[in-house]
């Protein structure tokens, strides 16, 4: 099953001690989720601050995916799914942290695999 956040929020989009490296942070106070994204300076270009925005997480490739703000393809590092599911995950090195409040067993099982796609539109 797809996880779909239809009213996520970019919160901030912050500078690491890495250079050329941004922290990007999105929530969804409606399902109770938030992604935490370290991405390359380039590809924040088409995020902004306060912009609303739909995250699609699903475990096989998004078909509208190259229509897509970013699209990328993930590995799990570590699920756990105590208080809700919390996701480690890296996107070619970088970290990747999502929460879900309240998961459903078919949304957990998305990450059942070791790879997973994420779009951000």
């Amino acid at each position: 099953m797809v996880i779909q956040l239809k009213s996520a929020v970019i919160d901030s989009i912050d500078e690491t001690e890495t250079r050329r490296l941004k922290l990007l942070k999105v929530s969804s106070k409606s399902d109770g989720a938030t992604l935490t994204l370290e991405l390359p300076d380039a590809l924040c270009d088409a995020l902004k601050a306060n912009d609303s925005i739909t995250v699609v997480i699903d475990s096989k490739p998004i078909t509208k995916g190259e229509k897509a703000k970013l699209y990328v393809e993930s590995s799990v590092f570590k699920k756990q799914e105590k208080n809700g599911l919390e996701v480690i995950g890296s996107v070619g090195g970088l970290r990747l942290v999502f929460t879900l409040g309240k998961a459903t067993p078919s949304q957990s099982n998305v990450f059942s695999s070791k790879k997973f796609f994420l779009a951000i539109m």
